[in-house]
């Protein structure tokens, strides 16, 4: 269940849809330790247990830090908090209001999953006390034991997105911010953007990805899923398919339905071309979800994009 990475980094896998998802991350340095991500409550006792086999008190988790207010990223959130005494929420500024009152994050998920899907993924989504959430300014370092936590607002995914480098361990823990690459697709150097609705922006995400790489980081650890080290590699990728998605949502003029047909033949395409050689039944079992949510954000961009120049 714990992925140790060394030098006080840890992942726990958060079981969430299927193992390979979705990883929460644990950060030990000095006493103190963090937890980044705090995806789904189911979640929760997958990380109480890893912290238990670490050694990890409660009253040393510091910080509970989410890259943003998604519920796969935030969803367990108030659950969390709970169960830390000592910890505060770090999430993004634009996205605090969200964490202490949830309904309207919870009624924006149902638009996308329905209420019954909603419930079943995520289950109750509870408040966290606005007395205990920290939101950061770019830039901002928090102390951590003897390495600090940098924090870094990178829109694109989202307006509400944050990334955390500790640069002491060139360690960069970065949401959706820097794409999508499952274990299965390491294999192939493989990584895509993430562009859930309803802010994608690519322009935005183009320079949050070359923010990453100005940071020269040894290790981006991924959400979804694990350690990246092809790092120079995937950012060019990404930064590729950016063009790629744009290309796709005009052609399509923003029909979801054309744009995720043609979505699922450029990633079987990707993964031919990086030497995976999925066929397309793979592709379209493995990538539906991510599928389904790029094609629902690129025709969400698309539309605002029309709306603005009409």
């Amino acid at each position: 269940m714990i992925t140790d990475f060394k030098d006080g980094i840890f992942s726990v896998d958060a079981g969430y849809l299927h193992d390979g998802a979705a990883a929460v991350y644990i950060v030990r340095a000095g006493g103190e330790a963090a937890v980044i991500e705090t995806a789904h409550n189911a979640s929760l006792p997958r990380l109480l247990s890893a912290l238990r086999e670490l050694g990890i008190n409660k009253e040393c988790v510091k910080y509970l830090c989410v890259t943003h207010v998604h519920l796969d990223h935030a969803g367990g959130a108030g659950s969390y908090m709970r169960e830390f005494p000592n910890a505060a929420l770090v999430v993004h500024p634009r996205g605090a209001r969200h964490m202490t009152d949830p309904q309207k994050l919870i009624e924006g998920v149902k638009a996308v999953y329905g209420e019954d899907e909603t419930k079943r993924l995520y289950g109750e989504i509870l408040p966290v006390d606005a007395a205990r959430v920290i939101a950061p300014e770019d830039g901002t370092e928090l102390p951590l034991g003897d390495v600090s936590l940098r924090c870094l607002h990178t829109a694109g995914h989202a307006k509400h997105h944050m990334v955390f480098f500790i640069s002491r361990l060139g360690a960069l823990f970065s949401g959706d911010a820097f794409g999508i690459s499952y274990e299965w697709m390491h294999r192939g150097e493989w990584a895509f953007p993430a562009a859930a609705p309803v802010q994608f922006e690519p322009d935005d995400a183009r320079a949050s990805i070359d923010a990453v790489l100005s940071l020269k980081p040894r290790s981006v650890f991924l959400t979804h899923f694990g350690e990246l080290r092809f790092i120079e590699k995937a950012g060019a990728q990404l930064k590729a398919d950016l063009e790629k998605y744009v290309e796709i949502a005009t052609r399509s003029r923003g029909d979801k339905d054309s744009i995720k047909r043609a979505l699922f033949d450029h990633y079987l395409d990707c993964a031919q071309r990086t030497g995976l050689q999925k066929d397309r039944a793979f592709i379209e079992n493995a990538l539906a979800i991510d599928t389904e949510l790029n094609a629902q954000g690129l025709a969400c961009w698309y539309a605002a994009k029309t709306a603005r120049a009409s």
